[in-house]
């Protein structure tokens, strides 16, 4: 089911890329890149480079005609609101440096925390099972906005373009690996 989405994925971007990327104009085109690389077992492989600007131009389109529902769900019936978020947020910012969760069940290990300008997810299940995640503070701060009840994912991006390059995402389980990045040229590891 996961694989099958994440080719779905893949094959969606790359078209879309295709299609949109000739028409930016050369400045958007020279500009970061986001990376997604899936490698799995075999001969599968899925890479996707997309500027960042095409991503905004996506964003665009799918806060038009898909994004009707501006609350976060996270239970059936159940709804966060995004000045909740903020509020979260706020605090959380406020502490600085910190450790917010760390969990450690036999060969389990799970590491929430906050470090300078940044928020880290790691999560270990013994040696097949990774995910790190590192995202900069002003790229959250983006999303969730200042006022409104929508997360602001174009704005989101503009800021993942001016934080450079960088790891944002990496997930190993087994023998598969998906990572996630931004680049300043298309095919950069």
């Amino acid at each position: 089911m996961i694989r099958t989405s994440i080719a779905a994925t893949g094959l969606l971007a790359m078209t879309m890329a295709a299609v949109l990327v000739p028409a930016l104009p050369v400045e958007a085109q020279e500009t970061r890149w986001f990376h997604v690389r899936v490698e799995e077992p075999g001969d599968t492989r899925v890479s996707v480079n997309l500027p960042l600007a095409l991503l905004e131009v996506g964003l665009d389109i799918a806060d038009r005609h898909m994004m009707q529902d501006q609350g976060v769900h996270w239970q059936r019936d159940g709804k966060v609101s995004v000045d909740d978020l903020r509020r979260m947020w706020a605090e959380l910012q406020a502490v600085g440096d910190a450790d917010f969760v760390e969990i450690e069940d036999g060969d389990t290990r799970v590491h929430i925390s906050q470090r300078g300008d940044r928020v880290l997810i790691r999560t270990d299940e013994g040696d097949r099972t990774r995910v790190h995640m590192e995202m900069p503070s002003v790229v959250v701060e983006a999303l969730l906005g200042t006022d409104g009840e929508r997360l602001h994912l174009r704005d989101a991006v503009r800021e993942l373009a001016r934080t450079g390059s960088q790891d944002i995402l990496e997930v190993r389980d087994g023998e598969t690996t998906v990572r996630v990045w931004i680049g300043e040229r298309v095919g950069a590891r």
